[in-house]
């Protein structure tokens, strides 16, 4: 009695610890009631059993325990800090709890893990209790099956993460222990009511009876979706809706239903299989064999492999040549449809990992399809299939464009069909008027081929578009058409079903009219990331300043007015046209020989034009009636500038074609250069191209011009044409054409001539930037001179807002091509539209052999090779052959001479190629950052500079999708981290719009944080706002959930007083902010400068 008095006198929390069972039990019934009693969950009182919560769950009295374990319960339920315990009470648990006899106290732990998932620890409790499946006894393994069970069905796939679980299952199914395969099967139930087919590819190992046995409990599942029965602590506003539910006995309440079941990917769920390190040794040597029979047992040892479902990443770069040497020059049909099946294996295991190697892959593939034999074709079009969902179409768009006109009809056919299955996957976003319109063109050949299965193949990838992205896109491309092949098109539209089954796309022109409910958009594949509504898009920073003339170049709005196609009349038709809407005298004084009348004729005429309606105005008639003797040929000059304003007149009001533009644009070009006349004579052009596009009026006129032998109108004329580029972009201007009128008139005598060719100049070096001096520079040196001061004075400046040249509904979509381009990423302008050289034949086996020598003299003398050729070629097209895998295997020579040689090349690529050289981002351009991690400064600095060239060309996009970034960061490296943060701090600020991929680079930014080198936190530091103002706060502060706790944590500014929005900083007078419970280090906020809105 003396030692219970003893104990008796004790508080509560040192009962709890006392080392008599009796004084705990006593002491847990006093937590207990306490606990119950608390109203405040903030209160410190809860701080004084922060650390004893695990002792109440694994006291080793079971007595004591299970009033341990209530009282416990009590405190998760009611403490605000109890998070802080979930890691070691759930060890708890599972170790000391489930393997107890009483059912009482195995119900109290099962609910003390829910408890804990309910105030958002879903997290670390699966950890403990997938750790507990490993437990040698099988009654805790039992329990932390019906645990997890028990959560999923509660508060479903959402909140319990599957993939960690659905590994383990198989595993389950082995046990030696009937309780436990029963429980598993009892969790293969549950999980299949949640993410359905998705499951059976993990357990199509598993034994043949028990799979029997689960594939008849899942067709007892009903067919309808499970629902969330209970709700997190931030999900309380779903619970309240939920019981208004149940209590109305109705399915959904204000049309939402409380349902879970989404689509999973089967992919996710797999584990990665190595398989590089379990290719055969002699692979290589067998695949060069000259035995067919050899060749073939390398590849099917190497087909086991990739049948493989999930690969794990590597370097495939051999494995991928071998296979498209056998593709595109085996002669044995068989080992072409193996080496196919290989490819489409890992080109489906390796998913996005794979498009590094697809711009090498697919050309050949194509090529190959000249085979005719069923298995080859079938091979390869699941090969390329495959290929196609590892990267985008743009990125292969080059390629297939390249085999449209090959003379090969089966080559064609497939290629559309290819192209037809690929659009099944795209929606609008992802197939832009700017990717569709070269296709399209290519369709429009092939429609009229003499070989019925490449028309039928045209209509098929046609019809397949104009579901993709509805009518109103299409139509402008198919003017061309009769209604006969458009009814086709039609028809193969109607038939379509595009990805996820869907068979409704959302047009644009039902969404511009008036407000309508949504259409859905046909859903990505599940192997690419959801593209978000540019609705949904974050109000991030003002983009980069960006000529709003290249912005119109990307998508060609200038280019894409309705063009008036009108057949020519004869002047007897024009004439009698023309007495119908103009007066008699008018008529009759348009030839007279006193002046005086002809220019009372030309004011009647005027006031006749300005009273006409634009639907009545014949426009052909109107302009051959002013070209009617003296016509252009007027001597008054007063008739001239009349007859000038009312051909511009005309032109605004009227329906204006090309035919009638021709009419008048002879005579305009020979007034242009005239004293008096000329500024009416421009006026006139400006209206005509406005009605006819600036590109092909621009191209008349400057042919005309320079078909005269008068340097004034030669030089007005260009005159004329630099401030029409300035008013209406430099969209659709043959660059090409243009040079060589250029160059024409930079060897004219006189100097008037020269002075305005370079004034032209200057005007496209705004639009064209520094690639435009390599057309001149065989110049001689003096005139070279003036081309570089005349480009000296553009630098820095931006090209003028074009306020010509689109149409209203050009106008109103201006905004979404912007928002387009975006998407896209990179500036896609004229650089597209330049003369460029395939000098794939000269990057020949000997060049790639030298690139990759042993010695490095030979390493140097490739390289050169290397450069002089895309020196001669100026300008190249984006197939480079095997130059891209030969360059990306220099930058990491152990020659640092070679590295700096080979950045020095991709800097020359990233100018020659241009925009196109978005494809070879993910093979050769991440590379580049690699190099950042090199211990020499100088190499880093040529790296950067290298980077940012590519960037210039490409744009952000292609850099941000996926994991290749990540992988980069990962590396524990200061360098690289450095390098690459300050490099992302820079860049994210100029972008309205990131890749949600963004997102996996986040923890490896927290984990830079806390690096050991200071350099590499302070760039993490800088870095962090810039991923908030695209991801989030909530996004950013979920993520540091992964991290364990620190034992620094201590008092920032409280999320109380502070507000993180997408408008504002958190705090006017702090930067500073937790990041996390578990990651509370402080983290520091620089403010962005002229960066106040995220």
């Amino acid at each position: 009695m003396g030692d219970d008095s003893e104990w008796m006198k004790l508080p509560t929390d040192q009962k709890c610890e006392h080392k008599v069972w009796k004084a705990r039990l006593n002491g847990y019934e006093e937590a207990l009631k306490l606990f119950q009693r608390i109203e405040d969950e903030k209160s410190p009182e809860w701080g004084k059993y922060l650390g004893l919560i695990k002792k109440f769950v694994t006291d080793s009295n079971a007595v004591a325990q299970l009033k341990g374990l209530e009282a416990a319960l009590a405190y998760v339920e009611n403490a605000h800090v109890a998070g802080k315990t979930t890691g070691e009470v759930v060890s708890g648990v599972v170790s000391k709890v489930f393997n107890q006899p009483k059912a009482r106290a195995k119900e109290l732990g099962t609910d003390i893990c829910l408890i804990y998932i309910e105030i958002e620890k879903a997290d670390v409790v699966q950890e403990e209790l997938v750790k507990g499946l490993d437990n040698k006894n099988p009654k805790i393994v039992v329990a932390c099956v019906e645990t997890i069970r028990k959560a999923l069905c509660e508060f479903g796939s959402k909140i319990i993460t599957l993939k960690p679980i659905v590994k383990v299952l198989p595993k389950l199914f082995e046990s030696r222990e009937k309780a436990v395969r029963d429980e598993a099967k009892l969790l293969a139930v549950e999980i299949y009511k949640w993410i359905r087919d998705a499951l059976r590819p993990p357990l199509q190992n598993i034994n043949s009876v028990q799979l029997k046995e689960l594939e008849e409990e899942w067709v007892k599942l009903p067919a309808s979706a499970p629902k969330q029965s209970r709700f997190l602590r931030s999900q309380q506003d779903l619970k309240a809706k939920f019981e208004q539910q149940q209590a109305a006995g109705g399915d959904e309440v204000d049309g939402m239903a409380f349902v879970i079941y989404t689509q999973v990917d089967p992919y996710e769920l797999l584990e990665a299989v190595e398989i590089l390190s379990k290719v055969p040794k002699d692979f290589y040597e067998k695949i060069e064999a000259k035995k067919w029979q050899e060749r073939k047992e390398a590849l099917e040892a190497l087909e086991s492999l990739t049948k493989n479902l999930k690969l794990e990443n590597g370097d495939y770069g051999d494995l991928v040549r071998a296979l498209k040497k056998v593709i595109g020059k085996d002669a044995n049909v068989m080992l072409v449809t193996l080496a196919a099946k290989c490819l489409a294996g890992l080109a489906s295991g390796l998913r996005k990992k794979f498009g590094t190697y697809a711009s090498h892959v697919v050309p050949t593939i194509l090529e190959k399809f000249k085979e005719k034999k069923p298995q080859v074709v079938q091979a390869l079009q699941e090969a390329i299939d495959a290929v196609f969902l590892t990267t985008s179409l743009q990125n292969l768009s080059e390629d297939i464009l390249a085999v449209m006109d090959n003379k090969n009809p089966s080559i064609k056919q497939q290629a559309s069909l290819f192209l037809a299955r690929s659009f099944c996957h795209c929606t609008p976003s992802t197939l832009p008027k700017s990717l569709l319109k070269p296709f399209c063109a290519a369709f429009l050949k092939q429609v009229n081929d003499s070989a019925p299965e490449v028309r039928d193949a045209a209509f098929e990838a046609l019809g397949t578009a104009m579901k993709v992205v509805g009518e109103k896109a299409v139509n402008p491309f198919l003017t061309d058409l009769d209604k006969l092949k458009l009814d086709k098109i039609k028809e193969c539209a109607d038939k379509v079903e595009l990805v996820g089954g869907k068979k409704v796309v959302a047009e644009k022109e039902k969404s511009t009219s008036k407000a309508q409910p949504p259409v859905e958009v046909p859903a990505k594949p599940a192997s690419a990331p959801p593209k978000k509504a540019p609705a949904a898009k974050p109000a991030g920073p003002p983009k980069k300043a960006k000529p709003v003339a290249a912005v119109s170049a990307k998508g060609k709005k200038t280019s894409e007015v309705k063009e008036i196609v009108e057949t020519e009349l004869s002047l007897e038709v024009c004439e009698e046209k023309s007495a119908a809407v103009l007066p008699a005298s008018c008529m009759q004084m348009l030839d007279s020989a006193n002046w005086k009348e002809r220019l009372a004729s030309m004011e009647e005429f005027q006031r006749a034009v300005e009273q006409m309606d634009k639907s009545e105005m014949p426009c052909q008639a109107l302009v051959r009636m002013l070209a009617k003797k003296p016509g252009w040929k007027e001597t008054n000059f007063q008739v001239m500038q009349m007859k000038l304003h009312i051909v511009g007149l005309i032109a605004q009001k009227g329906n204006f074609s090309k035919t009638s533009a021709l009419v008048v644009l002879d005579g305009l070009v020979d007034k242009v250069g005239d004293i008096k006349c000329g500024v009416k004579a421009k006026e006139a052009l400006t209206a005509i191209g406005e009605a006819c596009s600036l590109p092909w009026t621009a191209e008349q006129v400057v042919s005309l011009a320079f078909a005269q032998k008068n340097p004034k109108n030669q030089a007005e004329a260009l005159n004329w044409l630099a401030n029409a580029m300035k008013e209406f972009g430099f969209s659709g201007i043959n660059v090409k054409g243009f040079i060589n009128n250029v160059k024409t008139a930079l060897g004219a005598t006189n100097p008037a001539v020269r002075t305005a060719a370079i004034a032209l100049l200057g005007v496209m070096y705004l639009y064209m930037g520094p690639p435009l001096r390599m057309f001149f520079e065989d110049e001689k040196p003096a005139l070279l001179a003036q081309i570089d001061s005349e480009f000296e004075k553009m630098q820095g400046q931006s090209p003028p807002a074009s306020i010509r040249g689109f149409s209203k509904k050009g106008a109103e979509d201006e905004g979404e091509e912007i928002e387009e381009q975006e998407d896209e990423g990179g500036s896609g302008d004229f650089m597209d539209l330049l003369p460029r050289t395939d000098i794939s034949e000269k990057v020949t086996s000997e060049m790639v052999s030298k690139i990759g020598d042993k010695n490095w003299k030979i390493r140097k003398e490739g390289l050169e090779e290397v450069t002089a050729i895309i020196s001669e070629a100026k300008f190249i097209q984006p197939n480079v052959g095997e130059l891209p895998m030969a360059l990306k295997g220099r930058l990491n020579d152990s020659n640092k001479i070679l590295v700096q040689q080979t950045l020095s090349i991709l800097q020359q690529i990233a100018t020659a190629m241009g925009p196109a050289l978005k494809q070879h981002v993910k093979n050769l351009g991440i590379p580049i950052i690699t190099v950042l991690g090199d211990s020499k400064a100088n190499v880093r600095a040529a790296a950067l500079t290298t980077l940012n060239a590519w960037v210039e060309q490409t744009g952000m996009k292609e850099w941000l999708e996926g994991e290749d970034l990540s992988e980069e960061l990962k590396k524990e490296n200061p360098f690289l981290r450095q390098e690459v943060l300050a490099w992302l701090a820079e860049k994210l600020p100029t972008l309205r719009v990131v890749s949600p991929d963004l997102m996996f680079c986040v923890p490896y930014l927290y984990a830079c944080l806390e690096d050991r080198n200071g350099d590499v936190r302070k760039k993490a530091q800088d870095a962090l706002p810039t991923f908030m103002m695209h991801l989030s706060y909530e996004k950013m502060l979920k993520a540091t959930d992964v991290f364990p706790p620190h034992p620094s944590a201590s008092s920032s500014c409280h999320a109380g007083q502070t507000s993180w929005s997408c408008q504002s900083w958190p705090c006017q007078s702090c930067t500073q902010r937790p990041t996390s419970k578990g990651f509370s280090r402080f983290v520091h906020f620089p403010s962005i400068e002229g960066k106040k809105t995220f």
